[in-house]
């Protein structure tokens, strides 16, 4: 089977085939979508970072002609249940809390009523007729803020601000402290900014004829959006659930032999989550009416009748970085808007939303020692993380869960004999933590920051501190610190090297020097990570013990339709990552016909296989590639065992080529895939289930053959690169030019390079982004500073570099070699350009421990232009 997946598409760069429908402008985004009846949704949002609802006065607004409906926090509250977290974490508070603000709002723009109306311009002038009373307490706008006990508690029973803090140990670490020559130390801070697609959040909850209700979305994981809505809305008295369920006897006993299966499945996970249970007792016992709510939650979502549960549809996103893979609170109001007015409703949400309240991440400080022997090897790491996880937690995953992989991701790839990791999160009066592109990027800046400063404490090359601390092939099979496997693919050290020959960087000194005697000061900055993509077996309990279990491995159906097409049915839900391509390729090789010949069907919860996650954390190619490869392959031979029959050949003798089946060595003798299909067809012949014990969904009309697979990502592993960027230090104006950007990666087997450096180039851009002009802004009074593009600056294909990408590919025999590349150039970016700009001032003793560097900044690190004392 591997010298089929090695066939003429994968490693080919093959056109986008998604490219043909969007470049002519016929995608179809969730504000395209348009059904009947149609009314449109605005929010009366807080203009009050924090205060208590005194009072709301809808009296004027809904005389205005037009205005259908005007529902309050009370009001949605009554008629849904609360998003409940389920991450049970020691210490950590989650608090619960509703789809709009009930008693007090938390942020700016926090939703405190909904107006639904015929048309988006006379909601919006409806909604800022609703008139609120309310009673300002103090914001928590800084880390200050939140550790002063005098200020008022963002949520009163978390006794505080400080919402979680935890502290773990890997190794000795007081030996390794005491057997060092020196402790260097120092704080890193890490600006909070925004996802920015071009694409904001939006949804259209469509309720057609029969009160049935279909959620058009733009969103990263349809399954995940489908049940935390349902469970939202699954608003009923317990009794009636109870009833409910037992009058559905049926599907209750489905329910109950799924948890069975699936416990069957996972052996270890009773054993791995039991710690958990008395941290969630303790939850309990400190809020009771968290349990009340989730289990009338759980009650309500067994007793909805499957018919009955929302159906998702996501069609082309228009970008996404994260921003789109929580569950949001309009979303929830606005569904049940729908459900109670028996009518659909869209709400589209506006830059301005978006840039205040709607994404924001990367808000983190990192205080770092590190036990330093004298020839420049690093024993040991103490560090402490503070996040600013904002006013809601995300669900599903949100700040606990990214300080997780930020704990276990921070030694790298570099060889620590032990390390202590601190963690605090504070609560704050700003925007929800989101995942971002490289949600953990925050420890390779650290981390190669850090060794930036101890190269310059021991007069040591940039290089030479990283090459005596690297993990290299001879210390291979080995083991992070933190626990996950590095196997004989771990590259980091490889792509260093051939960076530092790139980069020439052992005549870097004669070239800067060469160009500050002509009053050019450049820079060259150098950092290397990896990146679980998807990371080895067993990563995610590495990050949170029993998760491999809910993770799960990657379905695919694989379909051969009536007319001899091929459908590849996947839970992922791409937003410009090129899906429809990659995984076409993947089984075009297997099936031999081209790859306009399979089409990649996703978004659609009737249709997609069911997964907890959807499209994010680069996971993409590396399972459902495997996955599709399993699927096709075992495709294949069903369509082989048929057309030998037609044939009347062995089916060792069959042979795939354009599209064409035909004996070997007789090429006229052939059949189509329709054959095939029609043949299947008289036949009954429904597919079948390898590898795994749950059925797929059992073929559908039209559908010749469909099979199932899933892949559990077998040997994993980690995508490598080493960033190398080039500045020019205007000392001037503070401007920074980037004249050359280099990256060497490997990713392992790359399905399409295009697309693969696509996705580092886009990274990349994103990093220039992130240092030289995004920035999320807030004064003392907890006011955002930043909520249109003339305060929030993005940048331009003027400011983006040409980047020039090096491929490396370790040798292996490991099947499905694909790793993920879609967050790598955003997590190598920031840390390559500020170790830049630091080494081009390094003769004025400048020393870097912020990311953002726009030119006033520069202006003061340089001490040509005096320093601020409000920033």
């Amino acid at each position: 089977m591997r010298e089929q997946i090695m066939g003429r598409f994968v490693g080919a760069r093959v056109r986008r085939v998604e490219d043909r429908r969007l470049l002519r402008g016929r995608g179809q985004y969730v504000d395209d979508v348009v059904v009947p009846d149609m009314a449109h949704a605005a929010f009366v949002r807080s203009p009050w970072p924090h205060a208590l609802i005194r009072g709301i006065d809808t009296t004027r607004a809904a005389g205005v002609p037009g205005v259908h409906a005007i529902l309050t926090g009370p009001d949605i509250a009554a008629v849904t249940n609360p998003l409940i977290g389920m991450l049970a974490l020691p210490g950590l508070y989650d608090p619960w809390h509703w789809a709009l603000a009930v008693d007090r709002v938390r942020l700016v723009g926090d939703p405190v009523a909904i107006v639904v109306a015929t048309s988006r311009a006379v909601a919006e002038d409806a909604a800022e007729l609703v008139e609120v009373d309310y009673e300002e307490l103090e914001p928590i706008a800084t880390l200050a803020h939140a550790h002063d006990p005098s200020r008022p508690a963002i949520w009163p029973k978390a006794n505080g601000n400080v919402i979680w803090a935890a502290s773990e140990s890997f190794g000795d670490v007081d030996a390794a402290f005491a057997g060092a020559d020196r402790v260097i130390r120092e704080t890193f801070r890490q600006h909070r900014h925004a996802n920015q697609p071009m694409e904001t959040r939006g949804m259209v909850a469509e309720i057609d004829a029969g009160g049935h209700l279909t959620l058009h979305a733009a969103h990263q994981a349809a399954h995940v959006l489908k049940w935390v809505m349902a469970m939202c809305l699954a608003r009923q008295p317990v009794w009636m659930s109870v009833r409910d369920m037992f009058r559905q006897r049926e599907q209750m006993k489905a329910i109950f032999a799924g948890v069975r299966d699936f416990v069957r499945a996972h052996p270890t996970m009773l054993a791995d989550t039991r710690p958990m249970v008395p941290i969630m007792l303790r939850q309990i016992a400190k809020d009771p009416m968290r349990m009340v709510h989730l289990n009338r939650a759980l009650l309500g979502l067994m007793a909805t009748p499957r018919e009955r549960l929302p159906r998702v549809v996501t069609g082309d996103i228009g970008g996404a970085f994260g921003a789109k893979i929580s569950v949001l609170r309009e979303e929830i109001a606005l569904c049940a808007a729908a459900l109670r007015l028996g009518r659909s409703i869209k709400w589209i949400e506006d830059r301005n939303e978006h840039l205040v309240l709607g994404a924001q991440a990367r808000d983190e400080q990192v205080a770092v020692e590190a036990a330093v022997m004298n020839d420049g090897r690093v024993r040991g790491l103490r560090a402490k993380l503070t996040m600013d996880g904002g006013a809601y937690p995300a669900l599903p995953y949100g700040a606990p869960m990214f300080c997780r992989f930020i704990q276990t991701m921070f030694p790298g790839p570099y060889r620590f004999d032990a390390m202590q990791f601190d963690t605090e999160i504070v609560a704050s009066n700003k925007p929800t933590y989101v995942a971002y592109r490289g949600p953990w990027a925050v420890e390779t800046w650290v981390r190669e920051r850090l060794f930036d400063v101890i190269a310059r404490e021991l007069g040591i090359s940039r290089a030479e501190i990283r090459l005596r601390n690297i993990v290299g092939p001879d210390m291979l099979p080995t083991t992070m610190v933190t626990g996950p496997a590095l196997d004989v693919r771990m590259s980091a050290k490889t792509t260093l090297q051939r960076a530092l020959d790139v980069a020439d960087f052992e005549h870097w000194t004669e070239h800067q020097a060469a160009a500050r005697e002509q009053g050019r000061r450049l820079g060259l900055g150098i950092a290397t990570y990896i990146e679980a993509a998807p990371g080895p077996p067993g990563f995610m309990d590495a990050v949170m013990p029993g998760m491999s279990a809910f993770a799960g491995s990657e379905p695919i159906h694989a379909v051969l339709e009536a007319d001899g097409s091929v459908t590849l049915h996947t839970r992922q839900v791409p937003h410009g990552q090129g899906h429809e391509t990659t995984l076409a390729q993947v089984a075009a090789d297997e099936l031999g016909v081209a790859v306009e010949a399979v089409r990649v069907r996703y978004g659609d919860t009737n249709f997609a296989p069911f997964g907890i996650s959807g499209t994010g954390g680069s996971l993409s190619a590396a399972m459902a590639g495997g996955a599709v490869a399993l699927a096709a392959h075992t495709l294949r031979e069903q369509i082989v065992d048929i057309a030998a029959d037609l044939l009347e050949a062995a089916p060792a003798d069959i042979v795939i080529e354009d599209g064409e089946i035909h004996v070997a060595g007789v090429p006229t003798l052939s059949r189509t895939f329709r054959e095939v299909a029609k043949e299947a067809m008289r036949r009954g012949v429904t597919g079948g289930v390898v590898g795994n014990d749950r059925p797929g969904r059992q073929k559908g009309p039209g559908e010749a053959i469909r099979v199932h697979r899933d892949w559990d990502g077998g040997q994993g592993g980690w995508a490598h690169a080493t960033h190398v960027c080039w500045v020019e230090v205007d000392l001037e104006t503070g401007e920074v030019k980037i004249p050359r950007y280099a990256v060497v990666e490997d990713c392992g087997e790359m399905i399409n390079p295009a697309i693969v450096e696509g996705q580092i180039r886009g990274g990349v851009a994103q990093g220039v982004g992130a240092v030289f002009y995004e920035k999320t802004t807030y004064g003392e009074d907890g006011q955002p500073r930043s909520g249109t593009f003339m305060d929030y600056l993005i940048p331009t294909t003027m400011e983006i570099p040409e980047i020039e990408i090096h491929h490396v590919e370790t040798p292996t025999d490991i099947a499905f070699n694909y790793r993920g590349v879609g967050e790598g150039g955003m997590i190598g970016a920031p840390a390559a350009i500020t170790n830049a700009v630091e080494d081009a001032l390094a003769d004025l003793d400048v020393r870097i421990t912020e990311q953002h560097l726009p030119p006033t900044r520069v202006l003061e690190l340089a001490g040509v232009i005096p320093e601020r004392t409000d920033r």
